[in-house]
């Protein structure tokens, strides 16, 4: 529970992906009776519903991750206003982080308590989850595939190979071919390396180009900075540095609030003359 918040503080927690809705209550008055706790889950059980509606229509995931995960804290007021947020788990991509952040202001302001709580603030935690994998079914060749790496690879590269039949012609299963280069490695297979190089790079321009076009179809409905700051990422992860620092200078014109776009065109600016 963040610091400096009075004693009539509800904390909740809300996964994206998952139509159940976990609460978990804070006090300062540690031996407070449990069934005040299932109050308080029965008070905010359809504001969470609500929360999480809201939120799941205004987030778009980045498509710059195999598997994309973070969790965000959120405070409301009891006009349903943000108090504060921040990023309690990142995901190792600044793009995937500040989209969740985005998602949830631009969800606001959400509604007012429920007027049978006596509740002035909620802190809400909530977690973003997503994979360019959809198919579950291909997930678990994956993860059987990584198994096997160094304990038997002829086993490794067989649930690998399956995955890319399953999802062969799509690019974005470009770095299947990846996974495969470092079985065909152990392996010893030379030939084999080189061609699942060659489709991987293939692959992957297919899917940086796709990636490029959504964010310019996304600016052509609204110009934002966070836009145009998505088109940069897509822009560096294709290697087109000339087109990301123009993107992300747009996004840093656009914007007082640029701090992480300023240090996102210092990164950019780095790869770009290695």
């Amino acid at each position: 529970m963040l610091r400096g918040v009075r004693r009539y503080t509800v904390v909740l927690a809300i996964c994206l992906l998952q139509n159940a809705v976990a609460f978990s209550y804070e006090s300062a008055d540690k031996y407070e009776k449990q069934d005040r706790t299932y109050l308080i889950q029965e008070e905010f059980a359809d504001y969470m519903t609500n929360v999480r509606d809201k939120i799941s229509k205004t987030w778009n995931p980045p498509d710059v991750l195999e598997e994309g995960h973070a969790v965000v804290i959120f405070k409301l007021d009891r006009g349903g206003n943000i108090v504060s947020s921040y990023i309690k788990e990142s995901s190792g991509n600044n793009l995937y982080d500040d989209s969740a952040i985005y998602s949830i202001e631009q969800a606001s302001p959400y509604m007012p308590f429920p007027q049978n709580t006596s509740k002035d603030f909620i802190t809400i935690k909530y977690s973003f989850d997503s994979s360019i994998v959809k198919a579950d079914d291909i997930k678990d060749l994956i993860a059987k595939s990584e198994y096997y790496v160094n304990r038997d690879n002829q086993k490794a590269l067989n649930y690998i190979d399956q995955a890319i039949k399953m999802i062969e012609g799509d690019p974005s299963g470009y770095f299947l071919y990846a996974r495969r280069v470092k079985i065909d490695k152990l392996m010893g297979n030379n030939q084999a390396v080189e061609h699942d190089r060659a489709e991987c790079k293939r692959l992957k321009a297919k899917y940086d180009a796709n990636r490029i076009c959504k964010c310019k179809e996304a600016l052509l409905v609204e110009e934002t900075p966070f836009g145009y700051f998505t088109l940069a990422n897509a822009y560096d992860l294709a290697g087109d540095y000339k087109n990301a620092i123009y993107s992300i200078d747009k996004a840093i014109s656009m914007t007082e609030l640029n701090h992480a776009y300023k240090r996102y065109r210092a990164e950019i600016v780095m790869r770009s003359s290695k």
